[in-house]
Order: C-alpha cells, then sequence, then structure tokens
C-alpha cells in the first residue's frame, strides 16, 4: 500500500475533495509528494498513525504460536483460540485447498519484500540519488526534508498543545 501510494502521488494523483472539516484538499497537503504530506501531518495526527499502526502490529505479532516459531503465516486470530470464522488472511472464504492457500501465502511474502524496495526505491528518487526505473519518469518529486531525522540526535516532537 506504501509503495502504491507513493507512485500514485508521485504521478499527480490525489483523493478528490476536502480532507478536513476546514476544507483543505489532499492536493494542498501534499504538495510536493508523499514526504511533504507527511510531514504537513500535526504531530497529534501522525501519532494516532502510529498507535493504531503499533497496536494492530502488537495484537498480530502476540499471538501464539509466532509465525516464526511453527506457526502459520497470515492465520489471523482475532478471538483466543479459534476464529469465530475461517480467518487464514490469505482464504477468508475457505474456498482454496491447503497447497493453494501456501503457494498464495508465499507470493503474498514475495509481493510484500518487492513492495518494500520499491518503496525505498521511491524514498531514494525523492531525495535525487539515482533509481533508473524511476529516473525516466519527468517531475518525480523531490523531498528537501530529512527522511532519517527522527533517528537524529535533535529530534523531537512537541506535545505541549496537545492536552
Amino acid at each position: 500500500a506504501a509503495f502504491l501510494g507513493c507512485v500514485v502521488t508521485g504521478l499527480g494523483f490525489e483523493f478528490p475533495g476536502p480532507i478536513d472539516v476546514a476544507g483543505n484538499t489532499f492536493k494542498a497537503a501534499g504538495a510536493g509528494g508523499p514526504l511533504d504530506m507527511w510531514d504537513a501531518v500535526p504531530p497529534a495526527g501522525r501519532l494516532q498513525i502510529l498507535a493504531a499502526v503499533g497496536g494492530i502490529e502488537f495484537v498480530f505479532e502476540a499471538q501464539q504460536p509466532h509465525y516464526l516459531r511453527g506457526g502459520t503465516p497470515g492465520a489471523v486470530r482475532l478471538t483466543p483460540g479459534t476464529a469465530p470464522w475461517h480467518a487464514s488472511g490469505y482464504d477468508p472464504m475457505g474456498k482454496y485447498d491447503a497447497a493453494t492457500r501456501k503457494s498464495k501465502r508465499d507470493m503474498e511474502l514475495a509481493n510484500g519484500r518487492l513492495a518494500m524496495l520499491g518503496l525505498f526505491a521511491c524514498l531514494s528518487e525523492s531525495k535525487g540519488l539515482i533509481v533508473p526505473p524511476l529516473d525516466a519518469i519527468a517531475g518525480f518529486p523531490k523531498y528537501d526534508g530529512d527522511i532519517m531525522i527522527p533517528f537524529s540526535s535533535d529530534f523531537h516532537i512537541d506535545v505541549s498543545g496537545l492536552f
């Protein structure tokens, strides 16, 4: 999803209509590219996004057995024990046999890895590095900010106005 969003917004497509009740548009928020849009999100919004994604990740990573320790990748149990429906994540309607589900899971894992590489290619291109497939796209948005700022020693988020 992140790679697709980076490519689509990098090509200049935006959702129509306002992004908030004040009437601000997606186009105005992301003038310049997806990283500029992230910079335009207020700190409270960033914290909400990170908390929601972190909470979902925590729930799925806490499931036992973990997929790295004998569990099945993509087998999502939303209730303790067994889910009330076939919630495999890859076959919610239960229409594939075990071999087909395994094949589809393997394809999903491979595609996820490729999407991560694609996202980092977009980030590299936006900083002016040479990325051969993306260099051919005229007008690919450049980013003037610092992608690695969360890892710098002077990184801070002012939360004084949040409470």
